[in-house]
């Protein structure tokens, strides 16, 4: 069993579930007990104190999960669907709903026969890393809404995992969308940021078969890329380009070129061993522009959710930004973090903030919110990461 004395627990697969689906005005459904969804709604989910809630809580009682409640369940959520006036309805499985075994999927046909909208199950166990989650759900939207007959688009680009538990606010990820946008390329559809300027939140997941290439910025978003791929033959790149040279990289990479843009450091920084603590394909975005746009001579990567799928192997990945080394690794373990932000060469830590907690040295500490873990405590704090913005905000606070 896990210990965490300093470190709070990371988020899980139905929080992963309302991540990916917040923004595209449906209506998730946590079947969990009474105050289930309220870790969601408090405090992993920043966004519903700026705008409407879509995520509610089964709210069972120790006897509804005993005797069995199953037509209030569905008569609740049946009159919540059309009085908010949603979009789909979403059902997210719980810890509680594995032991149980509850058929959440028969649930779903009989809640979309009652209502005519859109239902569909997302087999979340609750147990497993939040990005597991999103994936799960971002299938689940893609086979209910996309159009495989959108039209092609030469320069369509979607962008798949930007959920807000791994890239944060949307603003932070703007820098990128802009940067895409000014090489030429046209956005079909972001997942889970839908394009402001569009009445229809889901119309870029309906129009997302018609682009040519697919922009992986989480592991969230490479299941669903790699299905595009199978069904479509869209490809697609991986990586969250932070910084300048990981910008030229990365767009290379979305024109289809076969070679990567050589680089030289912009300013030099002191340090000489750093550890980048967070989600992986950020971790290695930000190791590559330590290194290229720094000259950090060593940056090791902590994944603190699986890195794996990242790195297999996969007949549609055109692009990659992320070089894993010796010294990287995958652990969420307190202890084993702590060991490593304390050796004695390591002169510069980029984490959460909650991790300095951890750090009994005197390494320089670049906080970098990951809100899977932190939640709403660092919401709003000052930071950057994404191309030039992430540059600008590294040169202002790496040492001299």
């Amino acid at each position: 069993m896990k210990e965490y004395h300093r470190l709070l627990p990371l988020a899980t697969g139905y929080f992963g579930v309302s991540s990916a689906l917040y923004d595209f005005e449906g209506l998730v459904v946590i079947y969990g007990p009474a105050g289930g969804a309220w870790h969601i709604n408090i405090e992993d989910e920043p966004r519903w104190y700026r705008g409407p809630a879509t995520v509610v809580g089964a709210g069972l009682l120790e006897m509804d999960v005993i005797l069995g409640n199953d037509d209030k369940f569905i008569d609740n959520i049946v009159k919540t669907a059309k009085g908010l006036n949603r979009r789909f309805v979403a059902l997210s499985g719980t810890p509680i709903s594995e032991i149980i075994g509850t058929d959440l999927k028969g649930f779903a046909r009989t809640i979309q026969a009652r209502t005519g909208m859109p239902v569909f199950m997302v087999p979340t166990a609750g147990s497993e890393p939040y990005p597991e989650g999103a994936s799960k759900a971002f299938l689940a939207l893609a086979d209910t809404f996309m159009d495989p007959a959108a039209p092609r688009r030469e320069r369509g680009v979607n962008v798949l995992g930007a959920i807000h538990l791994s890239t944060g606010r949307e603003n932070h990820l703007e820098p990128l969308l802009q940067a895409i946008e000014n090489d030429g390329h046209e956005l079909v559809g972001v997942f889970s940021a839908p394009r402001h300027d569009r009445t229809d939140p889901l119309e870029g997941v309906r129009q997302a078969p018609g682009a040519a290439i697919n922009a992986v910025v989480s592991t969230s978003g490479l299941d669903l890329a790699e299905r595009m791929f199978t069904e479509y033959g869209i490809p697609y790149v991986t990586g969250m380009p932070v910084g300048l040279s990981a910008r030229d990289a990365f767009l290379a990479m979305l024109r289809g070129s076969q070679t990567v843009p050589a680089s030289t450091p912009q300013r030099a920084t002191s340090c000489k061993r750093a550890l980048v603590i967070g989600e992986p394909v950020l971790g290695y975005g930000l190791q590559h522009c330590l290194r290229n746009d720094f000259g950090v001579p060593r940056v090791d990567v902590i994944s603190v959710t699986p890195s794996d799928p990242i790195f297999r192997e996969s007949p549609g990945r055109v692009g990659l930004l992320a070089e894993r080394g010796p010294h990287d690794r995958d652990t969420d373990d307190e202890r084993t973090i702590a060991a490593l932000m304390n050796e004695a060469d390591v002169d510069l830590v980029v984490a959460d903030p909650c991790y300095q907690a951890l750090l009994e040295g005197s390494a320089t500490f670049i906080p970098l919110p990951h809100i899977a873990m932190s939640a709403r405590i660092h919401w709003d704090m000052p930071y950057e990461y994404a191309v030039d913005a992430g540059y600008e905000y590294l040169a202002a606070v790496l040492p001299a």
